[in-house]
């Protein structure tokens, strides 16, 4: 499963990355996470891998992830393993002539199980989640 979603911060491309980059900022706008916990490497660089865990309807999920590529402030790309299967974000963060920035999210989706039967039917609910976060980091530089 594939998608896009795309929104557009009002701040500039250096306040975003900044923000972006804040050790543990993702505690402060991804709703539910709980702990971050930094396995290996420098964090935002390619191959530093980490540990997000979130509470979901009352049980713990960890989600180990991975950075494949990075071009901040422009460009990221991440995977995550959890026991629902394998995704790929890829976040561009491009500059507007306005001065905001644009924030696209490219995702790709590898499930396991009865979740590979269940997510294609599940897309809209996964790209509302993948907006969520996007609306609320957006929230988190605007603020």
């Amino acid at each position: 499963m594939k998608y896009t979603v795309f929104n557009t911060i009002n701040s500039s491309l250096e306040e975003v990355a900044a923000k972006f980059t804040e050790p543990d900022g993702a505690l402060h706008w991804m709703e539910g996470m709980e702990r971050i916990e930094r396995v290996s490497g420098t964090p935002y660089e390619v191959g530093a891998k980490s540990d997000f865990y979130s509470v979901y309807k009352g049980k713990e999920m960890m989600i180990s992830e991975t950075v494949l590529e990075s071009d901040l402030p422009h460009q990221i790309k991440f995977a995550y393993q959890s026991s629902m299967g394998y995704n790929e974000v890829e976040l561009l963060f491009e500059e507007q002539a306005d001065g905001t920035v644009r924030q696209t999210n490219n995702s790709f989706f590898d499930m396991k199980g009865l979740m590979k039967l269940l997510g294609p039917l599940m897309k809209g609910m996964f790209k509302k989640q993948s907006l969520k976060y996007m609306d609320g980091f957006k929230a988190y530089v605007e603020g």
